[in-house]
């Protein structure tokens, strides 16, 4: 009697499906090479082309940019027109980032009166943009010589001899710095928010002692001493001189000397 070994594939069905995998493995790698082709000649022909453009970029716009045309904006009228009179001789001439660096340093010390001063070049417009905001000042005194100085919310001194606002007076005593401290802004800042309670006829800063002063129309003095917590002094002088003007005489004095102790001492006027 024959043996049949059931389990056992025949030949055929062997033949049918190493075909059947041979033919799937083939067709995945030679779509995969050519996936791989495509995307190497793609992404070499968009490095190139890249690569080219930014070289003519680099060669035609900034390494050899000359100036076409030239704007001032954001500057007040009197500014603008002399910063772009101070533009036209750069008209047709090579212009390269250095020279934009040192045309901003030129103008921020000829106009300290100017912030965010910024010099910018269209690369592909040829126009060479000088842009820059007026200072607002809050405050200015008058040293020794009569000149006048400002000083912004940016706590910086400046001058503006073209300047007519109406603001606070200070009077400085020690050298002036480049800027104040910010306690003395927000001093200032309070004060103008204020205005009906803390009316005063100037400030009084001494910048060697740190210490602030304020002066009233009516002749009272507030000792704010120490320029620190300045904001918070201001307002408690504030309901001090409005709870003293229903009670009591004029005020020749308010000392914050000891204010950190949560004291503050009154000197009325004697008649």
């Amino acid at each position: 009697m024959k043996k049949y070994d059931y389990y056992r594939p025949s030949a055929s069905s062997l033949g049918r499906k190493k075909r059947v995998v041979r033919r799937k493995r083939s067709s995945f790698f030679f779509k995969f090479f050519l996936l791989a082709v495509l995307a190497g000649v793609v992404g070499f022909g968009g490095w190139l082309g890249v690569s080219k453009g930014y070289q003519l970029l680099v060669n035609s716009k900034l390494t050899d940019w000359h100036v076409k045309t030239v704007s001032a904006e954001g500057s007040p009228a009197p500014f603008q027109s002399e910063i772009l009179s101070s533009l036209r001789p750069y008209e047709g001439k090579p212009f390269s980032v250095k020279d934009a660096a040192a045309l901003r340093a030129k103008l921020i010390k000829r106009y300290p009166m100017l912030k965010e001063v910024s010099v910018s070049r269209g690369l592909l417009s040829g126009e060479l943009r000088v842009a820059a905001k007026r200072r607002e000042p809050i405050a200015k005194f008058v040293l020794p010589d009569e000149s006048v100085r400002y000083i912004d919310e940016d706590s910086t001194v400046y001058p503006d001899p073209s300047s007519s606002a109406s603001v606070p007076f200070v009077e400085l005593s020690g050298p002036v710095p480049e800027k104040l401290s910010p306690e003395f802004i927000d001093l200032v800042q309070s004060t103008l928010k204020l205005n009906k309670e803390l009316d005063f006829a100037f400030l009084q800063m001494d910048l060697e002692k740190n210490t602030v002063k304020m002066h009233m129309p009516d002749g009272c003095v507030i000792d704010f001493g120490q320029a620190v917590q300045l904001k918070r002094k201001a307002l408690a002088a504030a309901r001090i001189l409005a709870f003293s003007h229903e009670h009591y005489q004029t005020l020749e004095k308010l000392d914050f000397t000891f204010f950190k102790y949560g004291k503050v001492f009154l000197t009325q006027k004697s008649h």
